[in-house]
């Protein structure tokens, strides 16, 4: 964490209102794994909902936008970029011929704003063809390239996968240097963010739209800098105006559209506007929420389908939190805030209960009713001192996890495609079922694990399906070969 802490009411945050947002959260079962507030550049409430911690980088999903479109910001305010300018010039060259005639319009300007006309999100069609036999060779910016706009440029606006990725592709080619690269010396460095991993294309150019990795604390303090408009520490980095360029509402403007209203407020460069402040957001729940009424930032990580309803929660209770003007604490503000810290210190994700006696070994065959690909033919279960030992039979090789019996156990996972660092916890919860659960502790996902003992077979399936593929090793971003201790990575 880069930011300084201050206790809430010297700040003016009302702690009741912060445990009010938590009651929210545990009463609606909202799968949080982090939560952290700034008001005045100073942290007043932080916590980790275990095995979660501050040390763990987690896969932000579409966050990852909001910080290439920063790369962008600083490419522009260096003279390198121009938003105007036409987005095929910052490509790599082909005939003019190839490329439909709307391309030639597309702007970095309508990339950032997802006004680059399409009528869907063509990222779908793009990956289609991409997995189409004969084509892995194949540059994915041709394959972006081959789909044409179904309109002109900056008249429609659609939420675009590939609008981000070929600005990822332009900020490549115009540096030689990936999205991350850019970034590191502008803006992770002075804001204090160490390790940061992005997931790549075949040809190592970051996702754009997706598939970077950061701590929680990383999230609060790019939120900072976006509400103090580009100004870290009294260090200006990015211009001023770029925020009211990229604030300004494209797309849906319907503020009383149901079921999700903080998705029709419009959308800037990579930021969606919301009913309060705006934001940058990831699938699942992973937000950095500017409130410049408020001169607060909150910082969220999750395992959550239900987005909106984590916002409704911010807006219920944590938005009148901040109104205050800060001063000395009373004794009753004082025992709130210790509360208040004692249920942040307390967060936690309940592990598999080991609620009964049950075999010591047992094979179990993959069951149809998986989510997990049919490659993973079984998994064996062994009871070892330290709990279970789990190895998934997989046609690339057996996958070995380590589970704490009714605790969490953390291990390293490793396979051809990459290494996983996990959290698992495994039990017989009866004396028919035995149950796993193992977090890959660098996302948002779990898999489950549901054996019978009558049927001889094992479920094996996502708690939420995965935007990056059925098998656990497409969430990889650390190679198989990466020589790194388990210690190494928070687990």
């Amino acid at each position: 964490m880069t930011l300084p802490s201050s206790p809430p009411s010297a700040e003016g945050v009302d702690a009741a209102g912060v445990l009010r947002f938590l009651d929210e959260v545990r009463d609606r079962h909202l799968r949080l794994h982090g939560l952290a507030v700034a008001r005045h550049g100073r942290v007043v409430a932080r916590g980790h909902w275990a095995p979660y911690g501050p040390d763990r980088l987690s896969l932000v999903y579409s966050l990852s936008k909001s910080l290439t479109a920063t790369a962008v910001a600083f490419l522009v305010q260096e003279g390198v970029l121009r938003l105007d300018d036409p987005i095929l010039e910052h490509l790599p060259a082909r005939d003019p011929a190839s490329v439909d005639e709307r391309w030639r319009r597309v702007q970095i300007r309508h990339c950032l704003s997802m006004t680059v006309g399409h009528d869907v999100d063509a990222w779908a069609a793009l990956a289609e063809r991409a997995a189409a036999p004969g084509t892995a060779a194949t540059d994915w910016v041709d394959l972006a390239l081959a789909i044409p706009p179904d309109h002109e440029p900056g008249t429609t606006f659609t939420y675009n996968q590939v609008a981000t990725f070929l600005l990822s592709a332009a900020v490549t080619h115009r540096t030689g240097q990936r999205v991350l690269d850019v970034l590191r010396p502008r803006l992770l460095d002075p804001l204090g963010i160490d390790e940061v991993l992005w997931h790549t294309d075949p040809k190592g150019r970051d996702l754009g739209f997706s598939g970077a990795h950061l701590r929680l604390g990383d999230i609060l303090a790019f939120a900072q800098l976006c509400l103090d408009r580009g100004v870290w520490q009294g260090r200006r980095l990015l211009e001023e105006s770029w925020f009211d360029e990229a604030t300004r509402p494209f797309g849906p403007d319907n503020r009383d559209c149901e079921p999700k209203p903080d998705w029709h407020c419009g959308y800037g460069y990579c930021f969606w506007i919301a009913r309060h402040g705006y934001r940058g957001d990831g699938a699942f729940g992973q937000f950095a929420i500017v409130l410049p009424e408020q001169e607060a930032v909150i910082a969220i990580t999750a395992e959550e389908t239900d987005m909106q309803a984590v916002l409704d929660a911010v807006w219920e209770h944590l938005l009148p939190a901040l109104a205050g003007p800060g001063g000395p604490a009373v004794p009753a503000v004082v025992a709130a805030e210790a509360d208040l810290q004692s249920r942040l210190d307390s967060l936690a994700i309940p592990p598999v209960p080991a609620a009964v006696a049950g075999p010591d070994r047992l094979r179990l065959s993959r069951a149809e009713a998986s989510d997990l690909p049919a490659s993973y033919a079984a998994v064996l279960l062994e009871r070892v001192p330290t709990g279970w030992r789990l190895t998934l039979e997989s046609a690339d090789g057996p996958v070995v996890v380590a589970a704490g019996d009714g605790t969490w156990q953390e291990s390293l996972v490793r396979g051809a495609r990459g290494v996983l660092p996990v959290v698992a916890s495994a039990g017989w919860v009866d004396h028919e079922r035995f149950r796993a659960e193992v977090l890959l502790i660098e996302t948002p996902h779990r898999v489950l694990l549901d054996g019978s003992r009558t049927s001889g077979e094992v479920r094996l399936t996502w708690q939420e399906p995965t935007f990056m593929g059925a098998d656990p090793f497409d969430l990889a971003v650390r190679p198989a070969e990466t020589d790194v201790a388990a210690e190494e990575l928070g687990v």
